[in-house]
Formats: C-alpha cells, sequence, structure tokens
C-alpha cells in the first residue's frame, strides 16, 4: 500500500514537471515569437525610412558619400530583415523599396513644387537625426559626422533657394513681376544669412542680383534744369 502511495506520488510529481516544462516551453516560445515580430516592424520602419531618405536625398543633388554612408546602414538592417524572415512579405517589401531607392538619380522637379520640396526637407532632417546617432553610436567618427551635418545644411539651403529661383523664373514667364522679385528677395536673404563660405554663395548670389536687376532697375538721378529751378522759384 504505501509502495503504491509513494508510486502515485510520484506520477503525480511527473506530470507537474511535465505540464510546468510543457508551459514554460509555450510561453518562451510566445515571447520569442513577439520579440521576434516587434523586432521585425522596428527593421521595417528603420529601414523604410533610410531608403526614402537615400531617394530624397539623391533627388536633392547630396553628396554620393552620404548617401554610401546610409546605403551600408540600411543594408544591415535589411540583412537582419532577411535572417529573422527570408520570404516574408516583409522582406520582399522591402526589397522593392531598395530597388526604387537604388534607381532614382538627381531631379530638379521638387523646385517647382512646395509639397515635394517640403518632402525633401523631412528627409534632410531626418538624416540630421541619423547621422547624430551613427555618430553618436561610433559607426562614423565626430569628424565625419560634422562634415555630413554641414554638407546636409548647405543641401537644405541650396534647394530652398534653388526652389525660389525656379517658381522666380516660372511667374516671369507670365510677365508676374512683383511675384518674382518676392521670391528672388526671399532667395537672396536666405543665402545672405547661410552659415557657410562665401565661395559657395557666390554663384547664386550674382545670379539673383543679376535678376532683381533686370526686373527692378536701379533708380537714377536726374537732375533739375535751371528753367525748372526757376519756376519752383516763381511758385
Amino acid at each position: 500500500m504505501l509502495v503504491e502511495n509513494i508510486g502515485y506520488i510520484i506520477a503525480i510529481i511527473c506530470v507537474g514537471v511535465l505540464a510546468i516544462s510543457v508551459n514554460y516551453y509555450i510561453t518562451n516560445r510566445e515571447q520569442d515569437t513577439s520579440n521576434r515580430q516587434e523586432r521585425l516592424t522596428w527593421l521595417n520602419e528603420q529601414a523604410t525610412r533610410t531608403l526614402e531618405a537615400m531617394r530624397a536625398l539623391k533627388e536633392a543633388g547630396c553628396k554620393p558619400e552620404i548617401i554610401e554612408k546610409l546605403n551600408q546602414h540600411v543594408t544591415l538592417q535589411i540583412e537582419e530583415i532577411s535572417t529573422l524572415a527570408p520570404d516574408s512579405d516583409i522582406m520582399n517589401q522591402i526589397n522593392q523599396k531598395k530597388e526604387k531607392t537604388d534607381s532614382t538619380f538627381a531631379s530638379t522637379t521638387h523646385l517647382g513644387n512646395d509639397r515635394e520640396l517640403k518632402r525633401i526637407q523631412i528627409y534632410i532632417t531626418y538624416t540630421e537625426r541619423l547621422v547624430k546617432q551613427m555618430a553618436k553610436n561610433r559607426s562614423i567618427s565626430n569628424k565625419l559626422g560634422k562634415s555630413y551635418m554641414s554638407e546636409l545644411y548647405w543641401l537644405n539651403i541650396r534647394n530652398v533657394v534653388d526652389a525660389h529661383r525656379t517658381q522666380a523664373d516660372r511667374v516671369l514667364e507670365n510677365n508676374d513681376n512683383l511675384t518674382a522679385l518676392s521670391h528672388l528677395k526671399h532667395a537672396k536673404a536666405i543665402i545672405f544669412r547661410a552659415q557657410v563660405p562665401n565661395a559657395l554663395k557666390e554663384e547664386r548670389l550674382l545670379d539673383i542680383q543679376a535678376k532683381i536687376k533686370l526686373i527692378e532697375p536701379e533708380k537714377t538721378f536726374t537732375p533739375i534744369s535751371d528753367d525748372e529751378d526757376d519756376m519752383d522759384n516763381f511758385y
């Protein structure tokens, strides 16, 4: 009888241990699946934003070395997505986005479209934050990070200035001199205040000033004749 009771107790203990083990395995597996999905979602979001930023920078005429550095950054994210979910929809979609980014070239379309220009500016700002993070993580040196930040700052300035120049040319075709003048003066003020070497500003400043003079010639002083002076004295 005692032996049977001990047998029952051992059996109950074994069943309990097995149940705990199975529950532990299932819980861990569910947690791993949840963590994996969270990681995939995050990677997809980050890679998508970086690819969109690369497209915007290419369109805006950014220096190739900055785009290449972003490409190296996003490639690591894509490789991790491939490891976690090689045949998933996320992997297929990110590959399509990568191909679209790789086939993007410099363009001037955004210069005549306020909405597109804003998109370019948003992704320049995003890239600035990313460069700071890369420097903080030491994936690039502080010196290189500062160089990239200076280029991104000038990229934003010159795209806004060129957008005003483009829009000035467009409205001039309709003889809207006042609107054109407003665009040109705004562009001149932006580039004049830009914290960059004068050598970078010179070409655009000279072009803008020349166009302003064509629209708004400098006023010349006309001397008053002696006869007119006599008439003024008479009155």
